[in-house]
């Protein structure tokens, strides 16, 4: 228990450095500092600064994971309300957390730099597999045009809410940004939308 405790105050201690110092102007002493251990506790429970990193943007992409997998389990479970609202609903709530959230906002901002390649990796076999259960969801209903290829399609859409978190983390105007960026990406899934989804609703 001990131990667990220890972890903890270690990833407590992160979340905030990172959020306010970002990952290159935090250092393991600073970490090991603010969680009231040794260096070489920290050192146990992590390789370095950056698994710790990785490990904080699996959990976040995890937790939007469910999210999407909920939507999913919701637009099965109600085949009479339409599915459309409720994946905006989730793209949305994905952008909001940009704005409401500074964790999320500042782990989605600087995975690409510090994570590289492995960025890619958390992001396929995390946050993408959701989404293409999201789709192949709305492909069942006939909500999607038969030619959408879910897992092509699947990684795009992942890759614009990323981007999307960019830009609404770099505006200055943040709610503007959410309302362009959100419009976008809507218009973007409007294309997949089989011919006659909008007049069933």
């Amino acid at each position: 228990m001990y131990a667990e405790q220890t972890r903890a105050d270690l990833v407590a201690a992160a979340r905030k450095l990172f959020v306010d110092d970002g990952f290159a102007g935090t250092s393991v002493e600073a970490i090991t500092g603010a969680a009231a251990v040794s260096k070489g506790t920290f050192y146990h429970h992590f390789p370095d600064k950056k698994a710790m990193f990785a490990e904080l943007y699996t959990e976040l992409l995890q937790q939007v994971a469910g999210l999407a997998d909920a939507t999913a389990e919701a637009i099965r479970a109600t085949p009479e309300e339409p599915a459309t609202t409720a994946v905006a609903n989730l793209t949305h709530a994905f952008l909001r957390r940009t704005i409401d959230d500074p964790l999320h906002r500042e782990l989605m901002a600087q995975a690409p730099s510090v994570l590289a390649g492995r960025y890619r990796e958390v992001n396929d076999t995390i946050a993408q597999p959701p989404i293409e259960r999201l789709l192949t969801a709305l492909a069942e209903r006939g909500d999607l045009r038969p030619e959408v290829p879910v897992d092509t399609v699947a990684r795009l859409l992942l890759a614009g809410l990323c981007e999307g978190n960019q830009i609404i983390a770099a505006a200055r105007d943040r709610e503007d940004a959410l309302t362009r960026t959100f419009q976008s990406i809507t218009l973007l899934m409007s294309g997949l939308a089989a011919d006659d989804t909008s007049a069933r609703g």
